[in-house]
């Protein structure tokens, strides 16, 4: 069915919070632009933050990244603190941003400074979270058509097992984005779609 499965204690993720990160050697983690990232997205350094500012967990643990919650209401952000995609480590901490916006949008002077090679385009597609067996699925396929996804229309593309509830579904537009590592230094770069610092 395309489903994988998989919150850290907030204890301890507040304990780390009070850890400054370790810089690696040229990784722009020092940069003003990262820092403007860390300034901004302060109120966003757990999880559960974040869930209680309407982001939704739209993946489950992703090697080398991390969990993925977006604000479905946030792309084409006028500014850093509005981010439209966030991820976190497993223990529920912030370890890097993402900036979404449509095709044709022009994006504001915040982001001036983000270099061409980091941008990548996202393709038009359903987020969905399913609940199975006691567990929560996250699920993402391709959308190309205007239908609602509803759980009869998720399960007539084979995309919802019959004894699976529907908890969240939205169609993702086609954009551009970027991702920034402002919360860890990552030694590929600031703006590498991957961290080795992640398991």
């Amino acid at each position: 069915m395309g489903l994988s499965t998989r919150s850290g204690l907030i204890a301890l993720a507040a304990l780390a919070l009070v850890m400054p990160a370790r810089a690696l050697a040229d990784d722009g983690y020092d940069s003003s632009f990262a820092q403007a990232v860390r300034t901004a997205t302060q109120t966003y350094r757990l999880a559960t933050w974040a869930r209680s500012a309407d982001y939704v967990q739209t993946t489950d643990y992703v090697d080398g990244v991390g969990l993925m919650y977006t604000n479905h209401t946030r792309f084409d952000p006028p500014d850093l603190a509005h981010p439209t995609m966030l991820v976190y480590d497993e223990s529920g901490r912030l370890v890097a941003c993402g900036y979404q916006f449509a095709k044709t949008a022009t994006v504001p002077a915040a982001f001036a400074s983000v270099p061409a090679g980091a941008w990548y385009d996202i393709q038009r597609h359903v987020h969905y979270n399913a609940l199975q067996g006691g567990q929560t699925h996250f699920g993402q396929a391709p959308w190309d058509g205007d239908e609602q996804p509803t759980a009869e229309a998720l399960r007539a593309k084979g995309l919802l097992p019959a004894d699976a509830t529907l908890e969240f579904a939205f169609v993702h537009p086609a954009v551009k984005a970027f991702l920034v590592w402002a919360w860890l230094p990552n030694v590929d770069g600031l703006f590498a779609g991957e961290n080795a610092q992640l398991p």
